[in-house]
């Protein structure tokens, strides 16, 4: 194996610019877009509780806790503030969200140390089924991943793959990528990537991905499709509109899309993919029996 280039806080931006100029990236872009807002429906308890990456990634540090010595109310509020992913009292709040869905069970305190919890089976599926869509998205770029793929719903490869992905998690919001930090910033509100990607697939005609030019817009069937109230969804538009992404059309209720939007989600996707491709490296690393090439 190559020396891991995800080593210390510097991002490869080397490997960056050469996954930009694949040809490959945007139908795996494409995938990635539609199967997110297309899993919305799909698994309406995992959304309707965890409906921004902060929380989505206080769920992957979760099931990489259970992976990696096991899911306590103390460990995951150290280290969700370590990380900065959410603050100590938020992870606690989560964490109880999580067993009120039936997500996270609490076992018995062995020996007087601190009760663990217990990822359930609906939680793992969840996340595996979610997770899986981007890998998918990724072996349009890196065929070799369609042996982590393909040996996914194995526990053990699983929760060796949550462990990896844990760590990076971590990292990457103990160190945010200048770079795409407005879309770090719209990640982190209510439903914000989920309104932005259904906004890309509508404006999506078959042609160069991401896609520009206009968009009909509808605030009010947004609202009812993310359950969120309709002045949220105007708050989230306004970002958008703030990051410079798209612009007001001429006619109401249509909207432009940017060649600026487009760049940032190059960008965010190269960074996304660079991960999860180092992440199934690791992975195989630690299941060679499983998932030797």
């Amino acid at each position: 194996m190559t020396d891991d280039p995800f080593q210390g806080r510097s991002f490869p931006y080397d490997a960056l610019g050469a996954m930009l100029a694949r040809p490959e990236l945007e139908d795996a872009m494409r995938r990635s877009v539609r199967g997110a807002v297309d899993y919305y429906a799909t698994a309406p308890t995992l959304h309707r509780n965890v409906k921004d990456v902060s929380r989505f990634l206080l769920g992957v540090v979760a099931l990489y806790l259970d992976a990696s010595g096991g899911l306590t109310h103390r460990r995951l509020r150290e280290l969700s503030g370590k990380s900065g992913i959410l603050s100590a009292g938020t992870a606690t709040a989560v964490l109880l969200r999580l067993q009120l869905i039936g997500y996270v069970t609490r076992g018995e305190a062995p020996n007087g140390l601190p009760r663990p919890y217990k990822p359930t089976a609906a939680m793992a599926m969840a996340f595996r089924d979610r997770l899986r869509i981007e890998l998918e998205a990724v072996a349009c770029l890196e065929p070799g991943i369609q042996a982590l793929l393909d040996d996914l719903d194995d526990p053990a490869t699983f929760a060796a793959f949550m462990a990896v992905m844990g760590e990076q998690s971590m990292q990457a919001a103990a160190a945010p990528n200048p770079d795409i930090a407005p879309f770090n910033a719209l990640s982190i509100r209510s439903a914000g990537l989920l309104i932005l990607f259904d906004l890309m697939m509508r404006a999506d005609r078959g042609g160069p991905y991401p896609p520009q030019g206009e968009v009909e817009v509808s605030v009010a069937a947004l609202a009812r499709r993310y359950e969120v109230s309709r002045s949220h969804v105007l708050s989230v538009l306004r970002d958008i509109e703030a990051a410079g992404w798209m612009t007001k059309g001429g006619v109401d209720g249509t909207w432009l899309l940017t060649p600026a939007l487009g760049q940032t989600v190059r960008i965010f996707y190269g960074i996304t993919y660079l991960g999860l491709i180092r992440a199934a490296e690791m992975v195989a690393e630690r299941r060679p029996d499983r998932l030797a090439g």
